[in-house]
């Protein structure tokens, strides 16, 4: 049976409603004050929500806006009854929060319509997940689809809640259960706060795998907003203890303990302004690329699929998986001041004391001249070592270093890659370890490259940062020579 919420202070106009909704068999609930039906909205399930506009508001705002952030019905249509002569300022509000309006006072035939035709959307609103109650895999389709046939710019976003299932077992499916609700309150709560209503479109592909679709120049801040909220939020979930080692201890399949992370999420993009995409499939294919090396990583964390125009240098990736910088800048931009002209790899030095202002001055100078690196600018200037360098990076950017000044090619190693390719893509094959790659890069991000190294070798490359530095002396070293055996050969 549909059941409807009526929030009316007149008591007149409410059983007049409900006389007329019970006669079609639908059952109601009336309220007369806000706070009440946020109370009762909490504690049961809706499927439209019909609200007079004279109801008192709470902490200043408007029971519709309460409904739509605070309370797990924010996806069922709310219909507003309201006078003729407030029509015109509800019309031009810019947060008007509601899907549809009736006029009081409203004929029987008019209400009916208004709520079987509202009832409707929120059918094809919700077809597919029970839990979230956001638009599933038909709908997600159906969207991408549009988009491509119409040749309209794109972003999609593909969000992975990290450690999920670690989570579900040890506080139980029906706090995880929770956890996703809350995720998807987080989308929805984000694309209302960025005006994004109807640019933005947010769907529950299952389990803990979420999608957003939107304007591409939106991407960006819709992914760190989200990222930013959901870390915030999320620990929550977690006992004291758990949440203060900022891990868990659970049982694997073998039986065996293991330390798990707390919940992180990976939001891997896909936009058309990089890729001339023909079908779901190939934007599926790409975002479970970035996803898996997102989820390789410790910590939440947003990257677009940059193939089509990848990274150039290490220092962009820096830019790209550092968002404090870029909320800095932001903050510069609110001041009134210019943007900020601060390189991401010198300031981390400087914070930590390895170099001096002067000497990265002396530095940017020279790397503005000669368009060398600014890390193997500052090593030159023998200002840092290519360790602390290395360790930096790693620390920024979650990305494992190695140090080649030492290495050598395990047994066979050198045989897992031609030399040709190892220095025209500037990699070192590492390890070997069961089937995986421990592979060294002077851009661990350029997912073209692992995926050839996967083709080549068979192996799943587990990607490490070397400096280009290291790699020039390694590659003099040990690749140099092997390369012109191939081209003789």
């Amino acid at each position: 049976m549909i059941k409807i919420l009526i929030a009316e202070k007149d008591i007149h106009v409410s059983e007049l409603i409900e006389a007329r909704l019970r006669a079609r068999n639908y059952e109601t609930v009336i309220l007369k004050e806000s706070a009440e039906v946020l109370r009762q909205l909490e504690r049961d399930r809706f499927d439209l929500v019909l609200i007079s506009s004279d109801m008192d508001l709470i902490d200043g705002k408007r029971l519709m806006e309460h409904i739509r952030f605070q309370t797990q019905h924010w996806h069922i249509p709310v219909i507003l009854m309201t006078e003729e002569s407030r029509i015109s300022e509800l019309i031009l509000s810019k947060d008007h929060g509601y899907d549809d309006f009736l006029i009081k006072p409203f004929n029987a035939l008019a209400l009916q319509l208004r709520i079987a035709m509202n009832i409707a959307k929120v059918k094809q609103r919700v077809d597919a997940n029970a839990l979230t109650h956001l638009p599933g895999n038909h709908s997600i389709e159906r969207i991408i689809l549009d988009k491509i046939q119409k040749r309209e710019p794109f972003s999609v976003l593909y969000l992975d809640i990290n450690h999920f299932k670690s989570f579900n077992d040890r506080y139980g499916f029906q706090k995880g259960d929770t956890v996703l609700r809350q995720t998807a309150r987080i989308l929805v709560q984000i694309r209302m706060k960025m005006d994004l209503e109807k640019e933005c479109f947010i769907g529950h592909i299952g389990g803990d795998d979420f999608i957003a679709v939107l304007t591409p120049e939106k991407e960006e801040v819709f992914a760190r907003s989200f990222i930013e909220e959901f870390d915030r939020i999320i620990p929550t979930y977690y006992n004291e203890d758990d949440r203060k080692r900022g891990c868990i201890r659970t049982k694997n399949r073998r039986g065996k303990f293991e330390t798990v992370p707390l919940m992180a999420c990976s939001v891997a993009a896909c936009s058309s302004l990089d890729h001339d995409y023909k079908n779901l499939g190939e934007i599926a294919q790409d975002a479970a690329a970035v996803k898996g090396f997102l989820k390789s990583q410790p910590g939440s964390h947003y990257l677009r699929d940059r193939r089509g125009s990848p990274i150039q240098d290490i220092e962009k990736a820096l830019e790209v998986l550092n968002p404090e910088l870029e909320k800095e800048k932001e903050r510069e931009k609110r001041r009134g001041k210019a943007e900020l002209k601060i390189d991401p790899l010198g300031q981390t030095l400087i914070n930590a004391g390895l170099i001096s202002q002067e000497q990265l001055s002396d530095a940017l100078k020279r790397h503005f001249e000669t368009g060398r690196r600014l890390g193997q600018v500052l090593i030159d200037m023998r200002a840092v070592k290519s360790e602390d360098v290395g360790r930096m990076l790693e620390k920024k950017l979650n990305v494992r270093y190695v140090s080649l000044k030492h290495f050598s090619f395990p047994v066979g190693g050198e045989r897992l890659l031609p030399a040709s390719i190892i220095k025209a893509h500037r990699i070192v094959p590492l390890q070997v370890s069961m089937d995986h790659l421990k592979v060294g890069m002077c851009d661990p991000f350029d997912l073209k490259t692992l995926d050839m190294i996967e083709k080549i070798t068979g192996l799943k490359p587990e990607p490490y940062l070397m400096l280009e530095s290291e790699f020039e002396t390694f590659s003099e070293k040990y690749t140099d020579g092997a390369a012109a055996k191939e081209k003789a050969g």
